[in-house]
């Protein structure tokens, strides 16, 4: 497997893709920190910000990058023809299968140093971290987890689906759909438990300052649940790094653990029955 390993490390480092994503992921987050500094500097309130408010912005956009580079290096391992000359020449399909896996997950890592390395930029304005060492640490081993799940699900559509362009849309699709899907469950779980309500007579805006019970806050057993699918999405997960809001790290690393080997086992199981053509 070391060596299927090796030849695919080549063929990354001559990928025009590949370099595209370490720039863009580079350009985006000094972008975002460039602006961030710029924004805190011409506050007039003082409010004091600190470098993790932002910091973690790109694990964010790292299951994108992700599901582009993977869509399209492992695409081309059946157009060239590279799997069949892989089986052919004695490689098992349990160890191109992890060999896929391994390398997608190495180039991950690669674009998340240079997001850690490029979110270093707002240094200047709000110093060093402020957190603890050892909770900056959790942080980011709970992104490197989270995308570890991310090279799972791209490597399990990639290696099954031989056709290019289907492979490419339901990677995008998958990635989105878990976006939006825990970004719309975080939004249903800040919806405070009172509002406030308007009311017009004559014409006229009347403000009723005692608080009436929201219709869309959750609480109970339903709001417990919706918390758990969050920390168990790596997207939820990403989400919740990035606005500070890891509450159940054990949770989170081991829904990113369970999801990864189990759909390693899947893909696995089915790429060894699959009718290579």
């Amino acid at each position: 497997m070391d060596r299927l390993f090796c030849a695919s490390l080549k063929r990354v480092w001559k990928n025009k893709c590949f370099w595209l994503c370490m720039g863009a992921m580079s350009a985006y987050i000094i972008w975002y920190m460039r602006s961030r500094c710029q924004i805190v500097s011409e506050d007039l309130t003082n409010e004091e910000k600190s470098l993790e408010d932002y910091y973690f912005q790109f694990s964010l956009v790292i299951g994108l990058l992700s599901a582009v580079f993977t869509t399209i290096f492992l695409s081309r391992e059946y157009s060239d023809g590279t799997v069949r000359n892989k089986i052919i020449a004695g490689h098992t399909r349990i160890n191109i299968y992890i060999s896929h896996l391994a390398v997608t997950f190495f180039v991950s890592l690669l674009m998340l140093f240079v997001g850690m390395v490029a979110a270093l930029t707002g240094v200047t304005t709000f110093g060093f971290w402020k957190m603890e060492a050892v909770q900056l640490f959790l942080y980011l081993l709970i992104i490197v987890m989270a995308t570890f799940t991310f090279c799972a699900i791209y490597t399990l559509i990639n290696v099954l689906i031989q056709n290019k362009a289907l492979s490419a849309i339901l990677t995008i699709l998958v990635f989105f759909t878990l976006f939006f899907s825990s970004s719309k469950l975080e939004e249903r779980l800040a919806s405070p438990q009172t509002v406030f309500q308007d009311i017009y007579i004559n014409g006229e805006e009347v403000n009723f300052r005692d608080p009436i019970p929201n219709p869309r806050y959750v609480d109970g057993l339903k709001r417990e649940i919706i918390d758990f699918f969050i920390d168990f999405l790596p997207t939820g997960q990403m989400e919740r790094v990035a606005l500070l809001r890891v509450e159940h790290p054990v949770r989170m690393l081991a829904s990113s653990m369970f999801l990864t080997i189990f759909l390693t086992g899947l893909g696995i199981f089915l790429f060894e029955r699959k009718d290579l053509k």
